[in-house]
């Protein structure tokens, strides 16, 4: 069988595209190379920014199973399990499955890592959670032990029957790794770092016999109304009830700012992706103008012609864009694939590597438009006034342009957009990202207008220099006036969004900084019990602060209290500091209230400084009253400060040590903080109080200094992947320009020899062509600068208004010259080679088109 088109047989459309793929091998190779690049930039920048969101989804899913709703502790110190089984044999709950999860470090043979540490029953398996119903907790937990993930088995060193080490409330216990666990056996949970026992050994390794954290519900059929009724008439107030997967609602608001920027990122690429395909596909468009006019001549009505059209460019742009597909899952899972480490520490976030079908289709019709939208110029050789001999002599070259109406309209447009998104910004300033798009669009519109005026002035300018090449540089910029605008644009898009997103995180890591020196240099010496930036994992004192207290050249030693606590959709950070605190709050986090006064109703008590988000959420002011969830029931307390959200995205409460034991019902620290005596260095008092922590393994010391350089370390590995995708962005788009400028000037090398006719030698070409790619990639450059540094102070602006960082606008003028260097540099080094070799072409290629 050999179905028929509009009359033409399937066979003979793959012998016409097998034949353009013979003599035209090279071209096609380099149009899908450039459609490959585009789509793997769009497709590694959206599976980057869908991975973190996707896996965390998978791992509470496979948790909670069936469950809908949870029962869940205001603090990490949990309820009694009583509790649990009373929820158990309330009418409608079919299922009721305890659960304790808690900060932990496990330690083997190669080393340590932070893992959650949880206690489950039997019972859960009825909830039938993809990372629970392959698991027989029978035979593999209940000789006692624990089943470690394969990933943190392998880092730590341990295999199954080994003992390990486990740090926790600051102890150590001895346990044995009973189990490695892998994704035939716990599905997702294989790439988290939640490590599992059954509850009576978690409580016994946490010190917590009796006590739970979590509570999975699942209601009868048709009961599920009456269920979260009982719940709540059963937690009176002092106990959360959520949906069973409320973790994620809680994950989406934490990393929103994070997924704002990498929108924005994506937003920028899916753009730049499209316009490196659609050169790309530019490219071919003479050789397939020949072929119109030949197939025209063959008899071939305009339906046909248009079905060989479309068919070429189908199949070119599927195998390009599934080539680009696999490239950019590469780079997703090479370069992009990190998962922030302030996540890690407040939410079950697992490290595989999901990818959504709808990011795969949207990557592929990405590639596969700008072919079909590139294929479309050929088309118009099918008016019935486009004589086939004329299309033959004029498909060879690139003479149309931009009209001085389009190039006008499209500048004002550009001024129209830019205005536009100002007023809108400062209004909404939560449409930034909105803004940020449709500021790249205004780049885009702006080119064709600077392109002309720096044509005609180079053209000016080049009359008064004798023997220049720039003259012909110009002339040829405007002969191919259209490819070079195009050019341009992707230059001026990659530059506009690295230094927008760029210059926004540089701003915040500024502003992060700051607070976490003013935050950690209330103290000389921290003890802590891990490596937990948020300095939220209770341990037992026991004594061990008066020791501290007794050790020579310590002057004083303070408890802080911190926490996590759950309000709505925003998990907190809560931060308790004593009243003999140096510092209560840091001053350059305060944005509305008077710091003296503040810090003095902190000190007094029954007052909080809450972060600017959470109070624009709950219309609060300095001076109103919010009555606060705690583990004792709600408790009204006054606003004294309003403040960043001190770099947690969700916001920080900060109180006194006094209200924080009251109200969440323990003295337990998360952190003690020592103070040294004149003339004790930071180091030598480090020294001091590790001694005297010598029975207490499961804590540490760190002096100031050595605590913030953890900090931003982990700020920045959480903010990496923005550093990445701009650095990717602006590699791919120079070398996508480069790709084009070179293969533009090889296409012409007919047009250069006819100029070495005229008198021209190989050098004067040589460096005509690199003034010309000079040119347009200096155009781009400029015009995407200006527009980046404009989007980069209007993203500075919302994450502050919007989210609460800490990030002033800074200018960055070393950010803006490296990553114009950086383009222009890796362009100009690719365009040189192919440069050279066209320049020695022969005069006789003249004579060959």
């Amino acid at each position: 069988m050999n179905p028929k088109i509009l009359g033409v047989r399937v066979s003979m459309l793959f012998h016409f595209y097998g034949w353009r793929l013979r003599r035209h091998t090279a071209q096609e190779l380099l149009a899908g190379s450039g459609i490959a690049v585009g789509v793997a930039l769009v497709f590694g920048v959206l599976a980057a920014n869908t991975s973190v969101f996707g896996s965390a989804s998978e791992l509470v899913h496979g948790l909670t199973g069936s469950a809908q709703y949870q029962l869940v502790a205001r603090s990490a110190h949990g309820f009694d399990e009583r509790l649990a089984q009373q929820a158990g044999r309330l009418p409608g709950v079919q299922y009721a499955t305890p659960l304790l999860r808690e900060n932990a470090i496990i330690v083997g043979p190669y080393g340590r890592r932070p893992i959650q540490l949880i206690g489950i029953t039997p019972s859960i398996v009825t909830l039938g959670g993809a990372a629970t119903r392959n698991l027989d907790v029978g035979s593999l937990l209940l000789a006692g032990g624990l089943g470690v993930p394969v990933d943190i088995a392998r880092a730590v060193g341990v295999r199954s029957r080994q003992p390990v080490t486990v740090l926790v409330n600051g102890d150590a216990a001895r346990s044995r790794v009973r189990v490695v666990l892998d994704k035939s056996t716990v599905g997702s949970v294989a790439d988290s770092s939640a490590v599992v026992s059954l509850l009576p050994f978690a409580q016994a390794l946490m010190h917590e016999r009796g006590r739970v954290t979590q509570v999975l519900i699942k209601a009868r059929p048709g009961a599920e109304r009456q269920v979260a009724a009982e719940l709540r008439r059963f937690a009176a107030g002092r106990i959360d009830v959520k949906p069973a997967d409320n973790e994620l609602r809680l994950l989406a608001e934490a990393s929103k700012p994070n997924d704002q920027s990498t929108t924005l990122f994506a937003a920028i690429s899916v753009m730049v992706g499209f316009l490196l395909a659609l050169n790309a596909m530019l490219l071919t468009v003479p050789e397939r103008r020949r072929t119109v006019a030949e197939l025209r001549t063959q008899g071939f009505d305009w339906r046909q012609v248009l079905l060989v059209l479309g068919f070429e460019a189908l199949v070119l742009g599927l195998i390009s864009s599934i080539a680009g597909i696999l490239l950019g899952d590469a780079l997703s899972r090479t370069f992009f694939h990190h998962v922030p480490a302030y996540l890690t520490f407040a939410f079950p976030v697992g490290a595989q590597h999901v990818v959504h079908t709808r990011t795969i289709l949207l990557a592929l019709g990405c590639g596969v438009l700008a072919t079909l939208i590139a294929s479309l110029p050929p088309v118009f050789d099918l008016r019935p006034s486009r004589r086939a001999d004329a299309i033959l002599r004029e498909a060879g070259g690139d003479s149309e342009g931009f009209g001085t109406d389009t190039t006008l309209w499209l500048g004002g447009a550009g001024v129209a957009i830019m205005l536009v998104v100002t007023g809108l910004v400062l209004i909404v300033p939560s449409l930034t990202i909105v803004g940020g798009v449709l500021l790249a669009l205004a780049t885009l519109c702006l080119i064709p207008a600077v392109f002309a005026v720096t044509a005609r002035a180079l053209a000016r300018f080049s009359e008064h220099i004798h023997g220049s090449m720039l003259v012909v540089a110009v002339n040829e910029l405007n002969a191919t006036s259209t490819r070079s605008i195009a050019l341009a644009g992707v230059a001026a898009l990659a530059i506009y969004g690295s230094v927008a997103v760029g210059g926004a995180q540089h701003d915040l890591l500024r502003g992060l900084d700051r607070t976490t020196t003013e935050y950690l240099n209330t103290a000389d010496v921290w003890v802590t019990t891990d490596d937990n930036i948020f300095i939220a994992d209770r341990f037992a004192s026991e004594g061990t602060a008066a020791a501290i207290a007794r050790a020579p050249g310590v002057s004083a030693v303070r408890v802080y209290q911190g926490d996590m606590l759950d309000v709505g959709a925003r998990r907190l950070w809560v931060r308790a500091r004593p009243a003999d605190d140096p510092q209560m709050l840091q001053p350059s986090q305060l944005l509305r209230g008077d710091l003296g006064r503040a810090t003095a109703r902190l000190r007094q008590g029954g007052w909080m400084a809450i972060s600017a988000g959470f109070a624009a959420e709950h219309d609060l002011d300095v001076g109103g009253t919010f009555a606060l969830p705690t583990p004792s029931g709600r408790v009204r307390l006054g606003v004294a400060a309003i403040t960043t959200n001190v770099g947690w995205p969700p916001g920080a409460v900060t109180l006194n040590t006094s209200d924080y034991s009251r109200y969440w019902q323990t003295r337990d620290p998360t952190a003690l903080e020592v103070s040294l005596q004149p003339g004790v260095s930071a180091l030598a008092g480090r020294a001091t109080v590790a001694r005297a922590l010598a029975g207490r393994p499961g804590l540490q010391a760190q002096t100031a200094a050595q605590r913030i350089d953890l900090y931003e370390a982990d700020t920045r590995q959480g903010l990496k992947s923005l550093g990445e995708i701009s650095t990717l962005l602006l590699i791919a788009a120079a070398l996508a320009i480069a790709s084009a400028l070179s293969a533009t000037i090889w296409q012409r090398r007919a047009r250069l020899a006819s100029l070495k006719i005229q008198g021209f030698d190989r050098q004067q070409l040589w460096r005509a062509l690199l003034l010309e790619s000079a040119v347009v990639l200096g155009i781009g450059c400029a015009v995407g600068a200006v527009l980046g540094v404009y989007g980069h102070a209007l993203a500075s602006r919302a994450l502050k208004l919007t989210t609460g960082f800490p990030a002033e606008f800074s200018l960055g003028e070393l950010q803006v010259f490296i990553t114009l260097t950086l383009v222009a540099c890796i362009a100009l080094i690719v365009v040189a080679f192919p440069g050279f070799l066209a320049s020695r072409v022969s005069p006789r290629a003249s004579f060959q088109e």
